[in-house]
């Protein structure tokens, strides 16, 4: 073939649309540029994710916002209008103020069903609200209301709705749906029940920055999710236990520490990963750190959480070295701990110690220093790169295991 010749321009138009669709967005955007015939390649994509930050400029002045804005609008608008594919794989919406655009916003969330759309996103959430939610627990109303036609579009696979209600005792055509992401809005313990019920291919179930004024009980039901991630919720402000019954789940994260959740029960029998995310500005609440991990540790047992009963004199200092057992994970599954935000008090320290020494098949451990503006900051890193990790090198039961430091 004679050299400066655009092979890509000799594949079919179908292929090259297919090929357009894998890539993100915003590059798809980018091979309008190329040629003419790019454009209408560029046109028939079935991956399409329009973003409103990819127009508008924080450190602009309100107005120029504004204009920002509207030209955002005019070009989705535009791109629907002259879209020319049959099929769209995934529509993700990203809109701030939609109350102010509901023409437009239904105008969007219409074509994308028309359209047989497989992967559903709408994000409405403010994200100015973001840091005062994390420290405050503002309980905001949900800024827009999925529209009707969307509850009879039966071929959805996976939904997110961020700052978008829903009616509960619609949801009754989601037979397709394997993921579910909801957040910044109230989701009552109702409404995860039924919605677990009704769709029964449910595998995924995500909920970010949700508020919900029931406990997280869902010990009776018998799940089919194998991935559950509840990050930086609020529940009720009195709830003991955080109970799933889960016996596929596979991947279970948590991040905040804003419940004073007793117990997290999550029963497993498939499980594969736990990540435990206990965020800086939750700061101070060891006790409910302790009594959080003693019971995720039983969750990779195999469904044989312990039961402990927490006495008035709970000592969260001697907890690790008076009553961590040597569960069945510790013996014979769990490779891999990675510990972040290590400030090297001798809680983490008893930890770290409890992990490497019981740790039968552990492998490698990942300790990641808090960095701070501290004086001793380089004398603590001189500290926790020779001292401590010669003393837990000392106490690992194998040399297979790798201690890192960082």
């Amino acid at each position: 073939m004679a050299p400066g010749i655009d092979r890509f321009s000799l594949l079919p138009h179908s292929l090259l649309s297919t090929i357009v669709s894998l890539i993100p967005f915003k590059e798809t955007v980018r091979t309008s540029i190329l040629s003419k015939s790019w454009i209408d390649i560029f046109k028939s994509t079935s991956n399409i994710e329009f973003d409103e930050l990819a127009f508008v400029k924080d450190d602009q002045t309100y107005r120029i916002r504004q204009a920002q804005r509207k030209i955002f609008m005019e070009f989705v608008i535009l791109w629907i209008a002259n879209h020319t594919g049959t099929i769209v794989d995934k529509f993700s919406l990203r809109l701030s103020m939609p109350g102010k655009a509901k023409k437009f916003v239904r105008k969007c969330i219409s074509f994308a069903t028309k359209h047989e759309v497989k992967e559903l996103e709408l994000d409405f959430c403010d994200p100015t609200l973001d840091y005062y939610f994390t420290t405050n627990y503002i309980n905001q109303e949900a800024l827009f209301e999925l529209p009707a036609h969307v509850y009879g579009h039966t071929c959805l696979e996976s939904l997110t709705l961020f700052s978008c209600s829903f009616l509960e005792a619609e949801l009754l055509n989601f037979h397709a749906l394997k993921e579910i992401s909801l957040g910044w809005m109230e989701v009552k313990l109702n409404t995860i029940k039924t919605l677990l019920s009704n769709c029964e291919a449910l595998e995924s179930l995500s909920l970010k920055r949700c508020w919900n004024s029931d406990d997280f009980d869902l010990g009776e039901e018998h799940l089919k999710l194998r991935k559950l991630v509840v990050d930086r919720c609020m529940f009720r402000s009195n709830s003991t236990y955080f109970t799933v019954n889960a016996p596929n789940l596979r991947y279970f994260y948590y991040s905040g520490l804003n419940n004073n959740f007793l117990i997290i029960d999550v029963r497993s029998l498939m499980m594969e990963e736990v990540v435990l995310d206990f965020c800086i500005e939750f700061e101070g609440h060891a006790l409910f750190l302790y009594k959080l991990v003693e019971n995720i540790s039983g969750v990779s047992d195999l469904c044989k959480t312990q039961d402990y009963e927490l006495s008035d004199n709970f000592n969260p200092e001697r907890f690790w070295t008076d009553h961590a057992q040597a569960y069945t994970c510790m013996l014979y599954t769990l490779r891999e701990v990675e510990i972040k935000g290590f400030k090297g008090s001798m809680n983490e320290i008893h930890v770290l110690t409890y992990f490497i020494t019981i740790g039968k098949v552990l492998r490698k451990v990942t300790i990641n220093v808090l960095k701070d503006d501290v004086a001793d900051q380089d004398e603590r890193l001189d500290y926790y790169h020779c001292d401590l990790k010669e003393k837990l090198m000392s106490q690992r039961p194998s040399r297979d295991l790798e201690i890192s430091i960082c």
